[in-house]
């Protein structure tokens, strides 16, 4: 049975909510995750990458690290037990290639010996197999450390250039400043439970800490410490998979994104569609246009992504995670994307690959989503759009004042 729908939108705080959470992240250290061969890297804060460039394939298991010392983090792909590590942040052959471990391994990445280049440890429970170069062989150290279950994160906490391991149980941090067993140096509590979190150098100052992402908002800590961040940030989209790294050697990581780009235009192409429809049918009722604010885009994204990500229903059944935004993350993203504090918002699914144009017939033909649309009060309008796996899902945010 083909199914599609569309629940009525409303601009008030009587939007339901939607208990959103996010699944905790391979931080620094880890696998990247993700899918897609383009990288988009960004020396700074700003909203735009500085560099963008593609390596590998679209599945290949991706890391970050400084293979080669020279102060700047570049990406390997991984194929099984072997790794092919390019040395520069373009697109062009490996640098290098080395076999480690079993192909089936959790491999953690840092600088162990502080030497200054990055090279692997392999996890098998609670044992970590310290290898301190990029080659084969045994390991040069084995540990154990916490316990078979936990998230483990990577990172330079003291600032002594070394790397080492932390646990995280939920919000809480232990933090070991050797590779030895033993109790943690320092326990810290930031975040939440449900947290994305991603480790590294914001400040420059030599020790690594911790940002919390929510959808594309991150929350940076400049020490390992309860309490509010010391800085708020935006990059890319909500549904990005995001890496940390020093992309240009100057002692200070940022963010960098991985994006399937076929996905993405596909995406992209959907959305820009959609925005010349909903003008267009302004147009058609007399109503002046919308002016398009890419702000809104990264919110409507982030909840597209959150309903795609949460859908628990089964096959041909409408999604349980087909619900409005809570009134208090309109008021966020709407704030983040630089707007005032009015809003509105339409949703809609499918479960087949419907066109923009149907999407907005389906839209039209609910007096609400109509009301939004025409809405003469209204002046900013962007929206969100997530194909997978033959369902649509797409958000539209709108504001009546930006910039």
């Amino acid at each position: 049975m083909r199914l599609r729908r569309a629940v009525t939108a409303v601009a008030t705080a009587t939007l339901l909510a939607t208990g959103a959470t996010a699944v905790p992240a391979m931080a620094k250290g880890g696998e990247v995750g993700g899918s897609g061969s383009t990288y988009y890297l960004s020396d700074t804060f700003s909203t735009e990458a500085n560099t963008v460039f593609t390596y590998g394939g679209p599945t290949d298991q991706v890391y970050v690290g400084d293979w080669d010392g020279d102060g700047t983090d570049t990406l390997a792909v991984r194929r099984g037990a072997t790794f092919h590590v390019r040395n520069a942040n373009s697109s062009g052959p490996e640098s290098h290639r080395f076999t480690y471990g079993r192909p089936g391994d959790v491999v953690l990445v840092g600088d162990w010996d502080g030497d200054g280049t990055d090279t692997l440890a392999v996890r098998r429970g609670a044992v970590y197999h310290v290898k301190n170069d990029l080659a084969g062989g045994p390991a040069d150290q084995q540990v154990v450390y916490g316990r078979a279950s936990d998230v483990v994160l990577v990172g330079d906490w003291d600032g002594d250039g070394d790397d080492t391991f932390a646990v995280r149980r939920g919000a809480e941090y232990h933090v070991k400043n050797s590779i030895a067993p033993g109790r943690a140096d320092q326990v810290a509590v930031y975040g939440r439970a449900g947290d994305q979190v991603y480790v590294g150098d914001f400040d420059g100052d030599g020790d690594d800490t911790l940002t919390v992402r929510r959808g594309p908002q991150y929350f940076i800590a400049n020490a390992i410490r309860a309490g509010a961040a010391d800085r708020t940030v935006v990059y890319g989209r909500g549904t990005d998979t995001t890496m940390v790294g020093d992309w240009n050697g100057d002692g200070t990581d940022s963010l960098g994104v991985r994006r399937d780009a076929r996905v993405a235009g596909a995406q992209d192409g959907y959305d820009r569609r959609m925005f010349e429809l909903i003008n267009d049918y302004r147009a058609q009722n007399g109503v002046p246009p919308l002016r398009y604010w890419d702000g809104l885009r990264t919110g409507a994204l982030s909840h597209s992504a959150w309903m795609d990500r949460n859908d628990r229903s089964a096959p041909d059944e409408p999604p349980t995670s087909f619900e409005h935004a809570s009134a208090a993350v309109l008021r966020a993203d709407t704030r983040a994307a630089g707007c005032g504090t009015g809003y509105a918002e339409n949703i809609f699914w499918s479960s087949y690959e419907s066109t923009p144009d149907l999407a907005m017939t389906e839209y039209m033909n609910s007096p609400g989503h109509r009301a939004n649309i025409l809405n003469r009060d209204l002046g900013f309008v962007a929206t969100g759009t997530i194909l997978v796996d033959g369902e649509i899902f797409n958000t539209q945010r709108f504001a009546f004042s930006c910039g």
